[in-house]
């Protein structure tokens, strides 16, 4: 089962990676990082592993996908 892994603490929170999912499947939170910003989470279902969010994050460690 697919899923992406985010360090909430490498998160800036801009989005992007969210906004790129074809499933929906992250969102930004309502609980601050350590920077003070708001990161994205996985919502817990529907990943396909495709990488999107991965390649649209302009923060590199942030996020990866297991598969």
């Amino acid at each position: 089962m697919a899923k992406p892994i985010i360090d909430e603490d490498c998160c800036k929170g801009c989005g992007r990676c969210a906004a790129a999912c074809p499933k929906g499947c992250l969102a930004l939170t309502d609980h601050f990082n350590r920077a003070g910003l708001k990161p994205v989470v996985y919502k817990g279902e529907g990943c396909t592993g495709c990488a999107t969010c991965f390649y649209n994050c302009p923060e590199p460690y942030a996020i990866k996908v297991e598969r």
